[in-house]
């Protein structure tokens, strides 16, 4: 199953590609985006992608992490700059992506696997901001959330520092003005729910980044996108495949409806479906 709202930028140009030519000590897991994951040995895995500024972003995620909650995360081990590419070794997370096990496992494994994540959830729910930024400073760079501006006009009108509910909201309103009129565009908005606090979010929690083993929780990983993000954020934006098995006090149902719509006309503004969607929203 999809990522409930999938960033198409990326997916219309990813390939996927893997070797089983290798021995088994050093294997290509992933190849994708000009970005290789190797697994060495059993315990390690090495990253290698293209260098650009804040690409060492997942290195200071970990760290930073690791430091503030008590649940172990994937230790860095080395990361270094070579050429145009950065290098990263870290720990393996033990298990196999929740993707894979899904077939294997039962309702009751679903719900353990749930009630476990949603802890180590908790545990991060509990590290907040007062701006919506990377732990760099740049604002939050999750497509999903924050689609990109195409026009410089746009651009030059987006919130530099968001710090607020309005902020967010117009950072948002910016993404689908002249999609609806303006007075919709209001009234949508003003049904955002709040932002804040900005907790510190995966942001990425899809099962492929979900790691299980023996029906048990063992932790996420690819945490490049990981920043402060509005408090319904994470839970919003999570694979479906998980709703009803995370804790009842973790989710945001009006939060979820609400970005249900707000994505409709962000990426289909013209379609009936959205149009009745809106409609029947903004009159429930």
């Amino acid at each position: 199953m999809p990522a409930r709202f999938p960033d198409k930028t990326v997916a219309a140009n990813a390939s996927d590609s893997s070797s089983d030519s290798l021995p088994r000590t050093c294997c290509l897991l992933v190849a994708r985006n000009g970005r290789d994951v190797w697994t060495i040995g059993s315990n390690v895995i090495l990253k290698n992608k293209v260098h650009y500024p804040g690409c060492d972003v997942e290195v200071a995620n970990l760290d930073f992490v690791s430091e503030q909650i008590e649940t172990p995360v994937s230790k860095i081990l080395y990361s270094w700059r070579e050429s145009d590419r950065l290098y990263t070794l870290q720990e393996r997370v033990a298990g196999v992506p929740l993707a894979d096990a899904l077939p294997r496992l039962s309702q009751k494994d679903l719900a353990r696997i749930g009630e476990q994540l949603g802890s180590f959830l908790a545990q991060l729910r509990g590290i907040t901001n007062q701006t919506m930024q990377m732990l760099d400073g740049r604002t939050v760079i999750d497509r999903r959330l924050l689609k990109p501006l195409a026009a410089a006009s746009e651009r030059e009108q987006e919130p530099k520092v968001i710090s607020t509910d309005e902020g967010v909201a117009e950072a948002l309103a910016l993404r689908i003005r002249g999609h609806v009129d303006e007075t919709t565009l209001a009234r949508l908005m003003a049904r955002m729910p709040t932002a804040t606090p900005f907790t510190f979010s995966h942001s990425d929690l899809h099962e492929g980044n979900v790691m299980v083993s023996d029906g048990q929780f063992t932790g996420l990983i690819d945490w490049e996108l990981a920043g402060f993000y509005p408090v319904w954020w994470e839970t919003v934006n999570a694979t479906p495949v998980l709703d009803g098995h995370l804790p009842e006090e973790l989710g945001h149902p009006d939060a979820l409806k609400w970005f249900d719509v707000y994505h409709a006309v962000r990426d289909a503004p013209e379609s009936h479906e959205t149009l009745e969607k809106l409609q029947e929203y903004l009159g429930s």
